[in-house]
């Protein structure tokens, strides 16, 4: 069964996809929003104190703010708390499929359904996730004053989020399970001599432990099965994210990391679809950008609808 024919389907409830359904709503679009986690995985953050006008704020409290702020335009924008299997053009018109097989059109597509942190998949990693586990140097560094903390990962993820660290931390460890970090040699250099940074090469994280906190780190050496543990106040996961464009991996151009190619108005390769945040190849994974692409995605569906008729 096909559902009405919106102006605009925007995947993704996080802080793009909501700004993108405020900013449509607003331009008396009829749209309709998918999402799984109501507020986007912000829901999953910790402390947040970098959203201008909050100060401190946790990553619960300002999802349900989003949430809030967009029934403000229920009557413009209807919500389906459910996964998007595809997406797909017929003719000039996109068709939305859910997990449950029903179809929804739309004359444009706004793209918002972000990217998943890679893990580390060991022991103890969901039991202290946002309890000094954390996969963003840049939104939670500031957390770790004067701490003992691992960074996991040897590309240039792990190492800029050692450069950010180094004057927070009290200590850091680098944990790579390779033999040399393969991140670009001009960022290991602005770190690798700090006599409070120690690279550990060769490095397989196997547990991570503690009690209400991570306390503890332990790993093996590859080469020698040799297993050890490190005492940290805190862990950063940095090998990677997964963008979550599977629904549209046939049909709109990605890079070579999966991410959906982008420019800063949120065209992409194909004609009245647009994409915004973490989905596409953007340069910083904040949540401020993220709203502000979303922002500049809605109007650019906007002004493509008035073009058309």
């Amino acid at each position: 069964m096909v559902k009405k024919n919106y102006d605009i389907i925007i995947v993704g409830y996080g802080p793009a996809g909501v700004t993108a359904a405020i900013y449509a709503a607003r331009k008396k679009l009829s749209v309709l929003l998918f999402g799984e986690l109501p507020g986007g995985e912000v829901r999953n953050s910790g402390e947040i104190e970098n959203w201008p006008g909050d100060g401190v704020t946790d990553g619960n409290t300002l999802a349900q703010k989003l949430v809030d702020h967009l029934k403000l335009h229920e009557d413009m924008v209807a919500v389906e708390v459910k996964k998007v299997a595809r997406i797909e053009k017929r003719d000039d018109v996109f068709v939305c499929t859910g997990a449950d097989g029903k179809e929804y059109q739309g004359k444009t597509v706004i793209y918002t359904a972000g990217r998943r942190p890679r893990q580390l998949g060991v022991p103890g990693e969901d039991s202290f996730r946002n309890r000094g586990i954390t996969y963003c140097a840049t939104c939670d560094a500031p957390l770790f004053q004067g701490k003992t903390v691992a960074v996991v990962g040897g590309g240039n993820t792990a190492a800029e989020a050692v450069i950010m660290l180094q004057k927070i931390a009290g200590k850091i460890y680098l944990l790579q399970n390779l033999e040399e970090l393969t991140a670009d040699p001009v960022l290991v250099d602005s770190f690798i001599n700090d006599p409070k940074i120690s690279a550990i090469f060769n490095a397989q994280v196997e547990e991570l432990g503690g009690e209400v906190m991570v306390k503890k780190l332990d790993y093996k050496d590859v080469k020698t099965n040799e297993k050890k543990s490190l005492e940290v106040e805190g862990v950063f996961v940095a090998i990677g994210a997964i963008p979550n464009t599977e629904p549209v991996k046939d049909l709109i151009k990605l890079n070579r990391f999966g991410a959906i190619e982008a420019d800063r108005y949120g065209v992409t390769s194909v004609p009245g679809f647009f994409a915004a945040g973490d989905a596409t190849n953007i340069r910083d994974a904040q949540i401020i950008v993220a709203a502000g692409q979303g922002c500049s995605a809605a109007l650019s569906a906007g002004d493509y609808l008035v073009r058309k008729q």
